[in-house]
């Protein structure tokens, strides 16, 4: 039992691999309608070729190794501080909502977790929107404290 567990994470684990440009069209639904984000698969595929090669970001998605969907992905960039040690902040972690609960987002979570791990990072930190309960309960369950309340602050710039 323990060897197919075993097998069936290892088989999982393949499935998480680094963003590419096709993914841009299925990126764009899971990002509407998990995230509620209205963007384009051409909008996406400029900033996958822009952010992909940059080492101060992970992007994984998640592939399902049967049907070759995309069926989430997870963003996060360094966090480097002055004043403490690095970590990475999550900027996205998305599932499509057909594939919710399936653990998808522990995957790519623990994807994220290795990858600090591997670069001797103390710690994963993320915002989450105060609407998104499922969402808190969900890094809870993972292990995650919430350390603190914020308001978000945001200036745009014209070009």
């Amino acid at each position: 039992m323990i060897s197919a567990t075993r097998d069936l994470r290892r088989r999982r684990k393949d499935m998480i691999r680094n963003i590419q440009a096709e993914d841009a069209p299925a990126l764009e639904q899971i990002c509407k309608t998990a995230l509620g984000h209205d963007t384009t698969s051409a909008h996406l595929k400029h900033r996958i070729h822009e952010l992909s090669h940059n080492p101060c970001y992970y992007i994984a998605v998640y592939e399902d190794d049967v049907t070759h969907q995309i069926l989430g992905f997870i963003q996060a960039e360094k966090y480097n501080l002055l004043y403490g040690d690095n970590g990475w902040n999550i900027i996205a972690l998305a599932v499509s909502p057909k594939a919710q609960h399936q653990g998808i987002g522990k995957q790519l979570l623990a994807s994220l977790e290795d990858q600090a791990t591997k670069h001797g990072y103390t710690f994963i930190r993320l915002n989450c929107n105060v609407v998104r309960t499922d969402a808190h309960a969900f890094y809870h369950q993972m292990g995650y404290t919430c350390d603190k309340t914020q308001k978000r602050y945001i200036k745009p710039i014209e070009r």
